[in-house]
This record gives C-alpha cells, sequence and structure tokens, in this order.
C-alpha cells in the first residue's frame, strides 16, 4: 500500500446512543429518516486503537490519534478535540493512509502536526474499539445528504471492557446544516434517541481504574472516607476506584456524578494526595508529598518546547499561554509562602496579572463559563497578594530614602516604620488565610480543569447562522494586536501637557501593558522588529508606574500625617489634631518633588513615542504572521 497524506477535513456528526437490540435492527431496516431516502446496510468490522505518548502530549495538544484497521487497510487519523455544539460535533480531522511513526509517514500536514505533537517520543496504546458497523446512505434526490453508521461497539481499556450500541450521523458533501438538524431532530424527537457527547475514545479511557493508591495513600484516604464532606466523598470515589469499580460506580458509592469522578480521577494522577488539604493528612512523610511538587502541573502545555503557529487555534494557544502562567504561578507558590525573598511573591503577582491579561486577549475563542472561575479566582488572589507587594515597594523606596539621611536623621521615619510594619504583617497573614483557605482551593481546581480539557474551553466554531468563525492565530492575531495598538494611541491628544489628570495615566498604563503582553504572549512568531516595540512599552509602563507609586505613597503619607495611621477608610469621624512627624512631612515633600520631575519626563517620552516608527514596527512583526514565517506548519 502506498502511504497517502489526505490532508485536512471538517468531520460534522451527531451521535447518539441505542437502547437495545431491537432498535438497532428497526434503524438497519427503516426506509426513511426526515423523508430522506436510506441505502442499502453494507456491514463492515473496523478496529480502532487510540494512542498517546506516555507524557499524554498529543491529548495535551487537544487531539485525539487513531489507528483504524478496516478490510486489509490502515489509516492513522489525527482528530481535534472539540465539545459538541447542539448535539452535533464539529472537527478538524487530518488523515494519512499509513501506520508507525509519523517520522515514516509522506510528507503532508497530516505528517506536520503529527512531528508536532510527539516530535521523536514512541506511541503507547491508550484503548482498542472493535466495532460491527452497518453503513447506510442517506439521500434527498439525487444529494448524498449524510452517512448513517449503527455500531455495536466493544471498547477494552486495560482489563476492562464495555459494549454499548451506538448511531453515528455524519454529512456528507452535498449535505447542509438544515439537512443535519433535520436528521437530529428525527432521532432525538421521533426515535427518542438520548444524544451521546462522549466520544469512544473517552469511553474507552474511562474504563481505565485509577488504583494506583499505595499503602501510605490507602491508608489516609480510609481515615479520610469518614468524613462527611466533599474531602470524604473524594476519597471514598479514590478507594471505591482503587477496589477495581469504574468512575460511574465509584461516583454512586461517593455520591458524585461522573463527570467529577473523572476530573479526580486525573487531578489524583497528577498530584497524588495533593488532592486533600494539607491539614488532614497525616504527617508521615511517606504519605505526605513534599509541597512545592504542586507546580509540576500540566508539563505538556507548560513547556517552552510547545510552538504556536499561525495554523494553531486561538483556544489551543489560550490554553498554552495560560499554563505556562500558571505553573509560574505555582512554582513561586512556596517562595511566597516562606515570605523571604520579596521577588518570590512579585514573580508570583506577576504571573497572575499575565494569566488575566490572557483571558483578556483569548476572550472570544473561550467559553465564558469556563472562564469565569478562573478569572474569579485570580481576581481574589491578585489583591491578596498585591496587597503585600504595594507595602514592599513602598518601603523599598522608603529604605532608600534613608540610606542617604545622614546617620542623626536615620530614626525619622520610626513612627511611620511601625505602622508600615503592622499593615504588612496583616496584609501577609490575610494573604496566607487565602492561599489555605477554600476559595484559593477551588480556584487551582478550576484552573487545572480548565487546563487539562483545553478541548472543552473553546468556542463553537460556527456562528448561529451557520458561517465560520475566525478562530486561528493567523487569522485573529492582527486584529488584536491592532486593536490594543489603538488603545495606546488613543491617548494621543489627551495626555501631551504636564496637567493630564493622574488617572487618566494610570489607564495609560493599563493599556501599554496589554500590547506588551499581547505581543510578548506570541512574539515567537512575530518578527525581529517586535522585540523593540516590547521594549518601548515596557520603559513606558515602568516610568508609569513609578509615577503611581508616587502617588500612592504620597496618599499613604498624608493619611498617616491627618491620622497617625497607614490607611484611612472613609468615615464620619472628625480628624484629630496633626501628626507631629517632621520626618513624614519632609518625605513627603520628597516624593511631591519626585512626582513632578516624573510628569516631566514622561511628557518627553511620549513624544518621543508619538514621533516614532512603532505602529509601522509593529506591521512589519506581523507581516511574519501573514508570511507563515517563521514557522507555518499546522
Amino acid at each position: 500500500m502506498n502511504a497517502v497524506d489526505n490532508g485536512i477535513k471538517l468531520e460534522i456528526e451527531a451521535k447518539f446512543a441505542i437502547p437495545g437490540e431491537q432498535v438497532l435492527r428497526r434503524l438497519r431496516a427503516v426506509p426513511t429518516l426526515a423523508g430522506m431516502r436510506l441505502g442499502r446496510a453494507a456491514t463492515v468490522v473496523v478496529i480502532d486503537t487510540y494512542l498517546d505518548t506516555e507524557t499524554g502530549a498529543v491529548s495535551a495538544g487537544s487531539y485525539a490519534w487513531r489507528r483504524r484497521a478496516q478490510g486489509g487497510r490502515i489509516t492513522t487519523t489525527l482528530k481535534r478535540l472539540m465539545p459538541a455544539a447542539d448535539g452535533v460535533h464539529r472537527r478538524e480531522e487530518l488523515e494519512v493512509e499509513a501506520d508507525g511513526h509519523p517520522s515514516t509517514w509522506p510528507e503532508g500536514v497530516t505528517r506536520d502536526c503529527a512531528l508536532r505533537l510527539v516530535g521523536d517520543a514512541p506511541l503507547l496504546p491508550l484503548a482498542t474499539v472493535s466495532q460491527q458497523r452497518s453503513v447506510r446512505t442517506i439521500r434527498s434526490g439525487p444529494r448524498l445528504v449524510a452517512m448513517l453508521s449503527l455500531d455495536t461497539v466493544n471498547a477494552q481499556s486495560g482489563n476492562r471492557v464495555e459494549m454499548y450500541r451506538q448511531a453515528e450521523v455524519e454529512l456528507a458533501k452535498d449535505g447542509t446544516d438544515d439537512d443535519m438538524a433535520a436528521l437530529v431532530a428525527v432521532l432525538r424527537d421521533e426515535w427518542k434517541l438520548p444524544a451521546e457527547t462522549r466520544s469512544k475514545l473517552e469511553r474507552a479511557v474511562a474504563l481505565l481504574p485509577v488504583a494506583f493508591l499505595d499503602d501510605g495513600e490507602r491508608a489516609a484516604c480510609r481515615m479520610l472516607a469518614a468524613r462527611n464532606d466533599l474531602h470524604g466523598r473524594r476519597a471514598r470515589a479514590l478507594l471505591a476506584m482503587d477496589a477495581g469499580e469504574t468512575q460511574a460506580a465509584a461516583g454512586r458509592a461517593a455520591g458524585m456524578s461522573e463527570r467529577r469522578v473523572r476530573y479526580w480521577r486525573g487531578a489524583f494522577r497528577t498530584r497524588r494526595l495533593q488532592v486533600f488539604p494539607r491539614r488532614l493528612l497525616p504527617s508521615e512523610s511517606s504519605v505526605l508529598p513534599p509541597r512545592p511538587a504542586r507546580h509540576a502541573v500540566l508539563p505538556a502545555l507548560a513547556s517552552d518546547a510547545v510552538r504556536l503557529t499561525p495554523a494553531t487555534p486561538m483556544a489551543e494557544a489560550a490554553c498554552r499561554t495560560l499554563a505556562r502562567q500558571f505553573s509560574r504561578m505555582l512554582s513561586h507558590e512556596p517562595g511566597t509562602r516562606a515570605g523571604e525573598d520579596p521577588e518570590e511573591l512579585h514573580d508570583m503577582r506577576v504571573a497572575t496579572r499575565r494569566m488575566r491579561a490572557a483571558l483578556d486577549i483569548f476572550a472570544g475563542a473561550l467559553e465564558p463559563s469556563r472562564v469565569r472561575p478562573v478569572r474569579k479566582g485570580l481576581r481574589r488572589v491578585g489583591r491578596a497578594l498585591g496587597a503585600v507587594r504595594d507595602l514592599d515597594v513602598f518601603w523599598l523606596k522608603t529604605a532608600r530614602y534613608l540610606d542617604d539621611l545622614p546617620p542623626d536623621r536615620s530614626g525619622e521615619l520610626e513612627p511611620l516604620r511601625a505602622a508600615w510594619s503592622a499593615e504588612r504583617e496583616a496584609a501577609r497573614q490575610r494573604l496566607l488565610d487565602h492561599l489555605d483557605g477554600p476559595r484559593h482551593a477551588r480556584f487551582l481546581a478550576a484552573c487545572e480543569e480548565f487546563l487539562q480539557r483545553p478541548d472543552m474551553s473553546a468556542r463553537p466554531p460556527w456562528a448561529p447562522d451557520g458561517s465560520p468563525v475566525p478562530r486561528r492565530v493567523g487569522h485573529v492575531l492582527p486584529a488584536i494586536v491592532y486593536a490594543r495598538v489603538a488603545a495606546v494611541r488613543a491617548f494621543d491628544e489627551w495626555v501631551g501637557d504636564s496637567g493630564v489628570p493622574l488617572p487618566r495615566l494610570h489607564r495609560l498604563r493599563i493599556a501599554a501593558k496589554a500590547l506588551r503582553y499581547t505581543i510578548e504572549f506570541f512574539q515567537e512568531l512575530l518578527g525581529p522588529e517586535a522585540a523593540s516595540v516590547v521594549d518601548e512599552m515596557k520603559d513606558l509602563q515602568d516610568h508609569l508606574g513609578e509615577l503611581q507609586d508616587t502617588v500612592v505613597a504620597m496618599t499613604v503619607l498624608r493619611d498617616f500625617l491627618t491620622w497617625g495611621t497607614w490607611r484611612h477608610e472613609e468615615d464620619a469621624r472628625v480628624p484629630p489634631d496633626p501628626v507631629l512627624a517632621p520626618g513624614v512631612a519632609t518625605y513627603l515633600a520628597v516624593r511631591q518633588r519626585e512626582l513632578a520631575a516624573l510628569l516631566e519626563t514622561f511628557t518627553k517620552r511620549w513624544r518621543e513615542i508619538q514621533r516614532s516608527d512603532f505602529v509601522a514596527r509593529i506591521a512589519a512583526a506581523l507581516a511574519f504572521v501573514e508570511r507563515g514565517e517563521p514557522d507555518a506548519a499546522v
């Protein structure tokens, strides 16, 4: 057999469960469906083997890898993992008439995509699905509308086997969305067939037992299983699967849905007993894993070796970008908790800010319901981190001021330092309480669930009217970048003099940061001109950040001189007599002079940006994407 790369096609199909053999026989014989003529049933035997690497690189890249043997012919198909919309699955397929490792396949988009997913890694079997398939054509007049497949399926994963019956309606070349809607309505409403949202791979993989509890983990789960809360239910589900029960049976035993059991099975395989709060676990080192191990979550998605291309769907690019920042956020959490190096907290906060920026950038490609809990959790942890970081920044600059004072004046800010120290300790305790609390745990679980299932995070690729929605990086990125350029340039006529309102400059800083992050997220696809734009926006952002820090510091110092406290919350209390702290008043005057100097130098810097060719450089950088450089492989 000569290997042939059949390239990309769009598969549009609806799946239904068939409740019994009698219904299956009726569907094999019925002459029409929705007024369309059915052809004679032709029966074939199909054996599908699903494969992945040991690290799960295929599924992490949002694909399923299927090797199909049918009538002496071997076909390998890469199926894009996408959720069903209104019961209809729409997904891209890349197919090649070849077997073995993709390095031996003929050149083409399927080989390029396969190598991008797995590289040199060997492929291992996940599950085998054998099916006796009766295939019938569906015609409306001369048009070949669809193919009806009636399958008796035997799925095997490990030592477990499941048998079920299923009907699939796949739209053919002459079929339309209206034809598909009519067929779906008949099978759903007249034949009373329940829709099947899971793929055959998902059903087969669900058979795999978690087992994998060692003696210490099993003892810990038995202890936790006595609890009458979500931790107890989670432990009972793990124990049931450890005993060989299916996910459905484990869910019934624990009072959880099969979907939640499936999620916790995946979470446990990655995090082991860290799926439970640390405070509930025994203290033995054999049971309690070290806390820093958490940042190993999602290594395939978070790896810098995974590259974007112009053909990458935006939803997939979003998950990769978020996974990288999520991994960095987790890697700095132990140092943030320790509190010995303030840069650990700073880096953790930066990662959360970049995640929030990514959610804004990719909002058009992601399902809002999937994004909402992640965004909410980021706001909460961001506020907790920011409260401590703002205090660190304040005293870092204050310490520099004190270092320049003569020794006899080194203690003149001692009352301010005492107020700052008390405030920081309180803010740090609130941060630790949040990191140890249930809201943060739910946020981490939501992030992991979101990133482990990028196929469930994407919006449908079709608009309600049936037209395709632009969703590839190469198609969407220029519009996103130019929108952020316009948001920055919109300030041209409003920030050109020293009398500009300070809140307006803060909003400009936010716009500049959004443009910078957007370019950085996609910089591997852009031309070399992008680097200079990033540097220019970073300099502008840093300048405006210094200005904002000075404004905040002046507010703090005025509050201290008025109320004798760190920050005053508005109320009806009459201010007391002014605090006698001449050193603090002198420091306030210094910060006021800093603000005036920063405003003056900002005006000069902004005029330089207005005169620069940074818009032209962005256009040149984006030209690489339009030409498919530096890597346009699918």
